[in-house]
This record gives C-alpha cells, sequence and structure tokens, in this order.
C-alpha cells in the first residue's frame, strides 16, 4: 500500500524539477552568466519566465473526479484510489488548474464517456477522470480529459509498477493537460513546446491514428471499380477486355488515394462514413435523375445515364471534403448524412405521387432529386449540429414507422380504382405521418436542459460499423491479427 502524503510529495517533487527546464528557457539570450547577473536582471529574468510558461488553462476551473474502480476491487483499491485522488488534485493545481471540489461526486463507479463530454460542454469546465484496474503486481492506470467545446475526450491508459504509480500519474496528467493547451494554441504547461515524447507514454499509451483507414479504403475501392465500370459503359463499349483493365484500374486507384489520405491527414471511422455518404448518394441522385427526367429524350440513354452519376459522385466528393475541413465528424453527424439520402430520397418520391396523382408509376425522378437534396442538407447540418448516434437512428425509426402507420391507415383510399385526389390524399397522409413521426422521435431524444443528460440514464449508443483489425489472436509468444468486420462503439 502506498502513502498518500508519500503521493504528493512525489508530485510535487517531479512538477518543481519539471518547472526548473521551463525558467531556464525564459531566461533571455543575452543574460549574464549566473556569477554575474545583477539584482536588478534576476528581476526582470523571473517575470519573463512566469508569462512563458503560463499555461492557457491556468486558473480554468477543474473537477477531478474520484479514481473509479471495478466493483470487485473497491475494498481492496480504495486506499490506492484515494492517495491517487489527493495526487492528482495537487498535481492539477501545481499545473495552474483551479481544483472544484463542490462537483465531485461520491460514487467510483467508471462515469459513462458520452454523458461526462456533455457534462464537461454544459458547464464549460475540465473534468479529470481516472480509473483503476489492479493487474497483480501492477496497476493498469487510464486517464481521461473532458474539455468545454470538445466533442472527443483525451485518454492515457499505461500499466504500471505500483511503487511508480505516483510518478507516472502526475507525468500523464501533465501530458493530456499539455496537449490540451497546444491544441488550442497556446504554450504548454511547464513552459514545454510538446506532449511528452513517445517512450515516456508507455506500453498502452500510443495514441491511435487514421482508426478509419480501412473503411474509407473500402469505399474508395469500390467507388473506383465503379468509376472504371461507368467510364466504359459511357463510352459504348461492351468489350470485356476493356471492361478489366478498367476496373483494375480504377479499384487500384480508388485503394492508393484513400491510403495516401490516410497517411496524410487523421482520418477517423466517422470521417470515412461522412466521406462515403457524399460518394454514394450523389452518384445514386445522378443516376435517378437522369432516368427519370432525360433519358426518355436521349440518343443512348444507357451511356449518359452512366456519365451523370459519375458528375454526382464527383460533385459530392468535393462538397464532403469541404465539410470535413470544417473538422472531425462525430459519429452522429456520419449518420446523420446517410440517413438524410435514404429519407430524402423517401420523401422525393411521395413529392412526386402527389404532383403526378399517380401512385402507380414508379416516381423516378423524385426519388433522386430527394436524395441528392436530402443528402446535402443533412451533410451540411452535420457539421454544425451535435448529435449522437442513438438519436439520429431513433429519428430515422420514428419517420419510417409514423409514415408506414399513415400510409397502412390511408390505405383504403387506394383501393380498387381511386381517382387522383384520392391518391393525392393518401400520399398526403403518407408525408403528414413521415413528418410527425419523425418529430416526434426528436422531440423524445432532445435534452430538456443543459446538464440534465448526465443526470439521466444515457441512450445506446449503437456507433458506426468499422472494417479491419477487430482482435488479436495469441498462441504461447507468437501473435496474429484477426481482420473482420466489427462496430464501433459500445452498446448497454
Amino acid at each position: 500500500m502506498i502513502d498518500p502524503w508519500h503521493l504528493r510529495g512525489r508530485a510535487r517533487a517531479l512538477a518543481l524539477a519539471a518547472a526548473l527546464p521551463a525558467f531556464v528557457v525564459a531566461l533571455p539570450a543575452s543574460a549574464e552568466p549566473a556569477g554575474a547577473a545583477s539584482p536588478a536582471s534576476a528581476a526582470t529574468a523571473r517575470p519573463a519566465s512566469a508569462a512563458t510558461a503560463q499555461p492557457a488553462s491556468a486558473e480554468r476551473p477543474t473537477v477531478v473526479l474520484p479514481t473509479a474502480l471495478a466493483p470487485d476491487a473497491v475494498e481492496r483499491a480504495a486506499p490506492l484510489a484515494s492517495a491517487l485522488d489527493a495526487l492528482l488534485s495537487d498535481t492539477a493545481q501545481d499545473l495552474g488548474l483551479s481544483v472544484e471540489l463542490a462537483g465531485r461526486a461520491a460514487s467510483r463507479a467508471r462515469p459513462d464517456e458520452a454523458e461526462l463530454i456533455e457534462r464537461a460542454r454544459a458547464s464549460d469546465k475540465l473534468f479529470i477522470a481516472p480509473s483503476l484496474e489492479l493487474r497483480g503486481d501492477d496497476v493498469e492506470l487510464r486517464l481521461a480529459l473532458a474539455s468545454g467545446g470538445a466533442r472527443s475526450l483525451r485518454v492515457r491508459v499505461e500499466r504500471v509498477a505500483r511503487d511508480e504509480l505516483a510518478v507516472r500519474a502526475a507525468v500523464m496528467l501533465r501530458d493530456l493537460v499539455a496537449e490540451l493547451d497546444v491544441g488550442a494554441g497556446a504554450a504548454s504547461p511547464l513552459g514545454q513546446e510538446a506532449p511528452c515524447s513517445e517512450p515516456c507514454r508507455g506500453r498502452l499509451a500510443t495514441p491511435a491514428r487514421s482508426l478509419g483507414k480501412a473503411t474509407l479504403a473500402a469505399n474508395a475501392t469500390l467507388y473506383g471499380g465503379l468509376v472504371g465500370f461507368s467510364i466504359q459503359r459511357s463510352s459504348g463499349s461492351d468489350d470485356p477486355r476493356l471492361l478489366y483493365p478498367l476496373l483494375a484500374v480504377g479499384a487500384g486507384i480508388g485503394l492508393g488515394g484513400a491510403i495516401i489520405i490516410a497517411e496524410e491527414w487523421d482520418v477517423g471511422v466517422a470521417d470515412a462514413w461522412y466521406l462515403g455518404s457524399g460518394t454514394w448518394w450523389p452518384t445514386i441522385a445522378g443516376h435517378l435523375i437522369y432516368e427519370g427526367r432525360f433519358a426518355e429524350h436521349a440518343e443512348d440513354p444507357d451511356q449518359e445515364r452512366w456519365a451523370s452519376g459519375l458528375i454526382g459522385g464527383t460533385a459530392g466528393i468535393t462538397l464532403a471534403a469541404l465539410g470535413l475541413s470544417l473538422g472531425r465528424m462525430s459519429e452522429g453527424g456520419a449518420l446523420m448524412a446517410q440517413s438524410g439520402g435514404g429519407l430524402g430520397l423517401t420523401l422525393g418520391g411521395l413529392v412526386e405521387w402527389a404532383a403526378r396523382g399517380d401512385v402507380q408509376r414508379t416516381p423516378i425522378a423524385g426519388m433522386g432529386y430527394g436524395a441528392a437534396l436530402g443528402w446535402l442538407a443533412a451533410a451540411a447540418a452535420a457539421t454544425q449540429l451535435d448529435m449522437t448516434a442513438a438519436q439520429v437512428l431513433t429519428i430515422d425509426v420514428g419517420a419510417l414507422l409514423g409514415g408506414l402507420g399513415a400510409a397502412a391507415l390511408a390505405s383504403p383510399l387506394v383501393f380498387e380504382s381511386p381517382t387522383q385526389a384520392q391518391q393525392r390524399a393518401w400520399v398526403g397522409a403518407a408525408a403528414g405521418g413521415f413528418l410527425l413521426g419523425a418529430g416526434v422521435a426528436w422531440y423524445v431524444t432532445r435534452p430538456a436542459f443543459a446538464g440534465a443528460r448526465a443526470a439521466s440514464p444515457s441512450w445506446n449508443r449503437f456507433g458506426l460499423p468499422m472494417m479491419g483489425v477487430i482482435g488479436e489472436s495469441v498462441v504461447g509468444s507468437r501473435r496474429a491479427p484477426a481482420l473482420g468486420l466489427g462496430w464501433q462503439g459500445a452498446i448497454p
């Protein structure tokens, strides 16, 4: 067992040792040697060092949550957790943070990460959520940092020996706060230029990069093959000797481009699916719009239809890339863009049915216009709104159930030989139920007020599918990755 006062003493010694190089760096380049320094020059150097080492998060209200423990380890690890609570509070104060004790809870259960982010954003405070797990003679320490205005957590995980817990906890907290200040464009705490280098992060603290690489590569490869097929069809040739090389070249260019993009930028899973929505829905819309509006007036509609799909896909990819340039995409935003295309396609078809008064004719053009406009509106909204994947799925289900229920109730209007007025009435009922169901679902899932979400039970977060490495097979000392299709996001 580790003495709490021992932990505090080591943390303060570490903070003082780390602050000393910052003071030396802050000295002017023309300063005299220590032996020749005058009292005036020494007095001048002190304010300069303090100004240089001052972090952007100084005096920021901070809440250090109680260290979370597993239910079966509360009795064994409670003294260690209490000592860690005091250590982190002292270290946070040494880093220039203003620690508030009023916002701390009594429970040692791990807080829900989505609720922690919402709580931080609602109060504009900095929340530090530590957790401990006993691993034999070692301890697995996890620190999560939630900052107001951010859409994600900053997390560090390390497995350390118990006698090194004090030092590693202080270093991990310092690095997390340094990353936060550097990301905000300010000087990092203790006068450092960048967060801790790779060797001091430990085995489990290496940050993952481009988690959406496999998803992006799969979408790009499929779309590249479609581009090759579209070029062959729009050229008027049906020679397989031309088709298969074009398929291979298109798929290869798509795969290579995805790999280069994932290496150059940090592409998340949500980013990849958002970009994929800009690939597929505008392409589908281009095919449907041409087929419904222009095919009957063209000399060779098959060729021009594929060219129209290429134009729509190119425009969609460009707009999606512009949307991602505004910032990282959340899972809810990516799912919103995907569902916008599907819901828009349905509404567009209903609008064309209502205009024609004939539900026996497939509304191809209306579905195309609806898919294009629905995706565009949802993709633009996804860059501005902060919605969870569960909220988007709930609204989708509410819209579909409302539309189907209203269509079923109004189905007697289209029995036998309905008139145009009856068919329009049936379409209007279905569209009204569609919109009403979406509105009710949105009202049910919206946060009632700021901070209420943190106190209420959380919704299931379904996440997004992710293709790539989903596990690891271990046989003795040999390890092999397990490839497949996984689902990102925990389902309670």
